[in-house]
């Protein structure tokens, strides 16, 4: 489970080569993967914050635990490339963020405990090139590759939101 939610935190996109992926970024909306459209939730939620050259730079927050409920928000950064929104998984992205839980920081055990998990759960993906891929509309399919490679297991289901809907991460 922790694997997942660790894929789930990786969170930019990529689309059909023909078009923008970030389209929705760049009109103001954020990315909510793994939503629940009736609380309004996601699983991680993803601020994009775009250059002119491509690259971008995403601000990313996600649910690493669900109980108690632990929130990660970590930077990282990334590159459009033939229409693929991707970067390099960097365990130092992680390590740096900061984790709450109920808008408060962990006590020194939690947070050592949860720091521990989550970076043996994402060692198996330090240092490679993931990618996402939209398929259909509005609830889209976002399927996963690493290194080039579809990895189906992965796959996840997103939305495009404005920030004054309301969604936070939770589940």
């Amino acid at each position: 489970m922790l694997l997942s939610l660790v894929i789930a935190l990786l969170a930019p996109v990529q689309a059909d080569a023909a078009t923008d992926p970030l389209t929705p970024a760049r009109a103001g909306r954020i990315r909510c993967i793994d939503p629940d459209r009736a609380a309004r939730t996601c699983g991680t939620i993803v601020h994009y914050t775009l250059r002119g050259d491509g690259a971008f730079d995403a601000q990313v927050t996600g649910v690493v635990n669900r109980e108690p409920l632990i929130i990660l928000e970590y930077s990282t950064f990334g590159q459009v490339r033939d229409g693929a929104v991707c970067s390099r998984i960097r365990p130092a992205d992680f390590n740096a963020g900061k984790l709450t839980s109920n808008g408060t920081a962990l006590s020194p055990a939690l947070e050592t405990n949860t720091r521990l998990k989550l970076m043996d759960a994402l060692q198996p993906l330090a240092g490679h090139e993931r990618c996402y891929r939209d398929a259909g509309a509005g609830e889209l399919t976002v399927n996963v590759t690493i290194d080039g490679l579809l990895r189906p297991e992965m796959s996840q289901s997103a939305i495009w939101v404005l920030p004054e809907d309301g969604y936070a991460p939770g589940r």
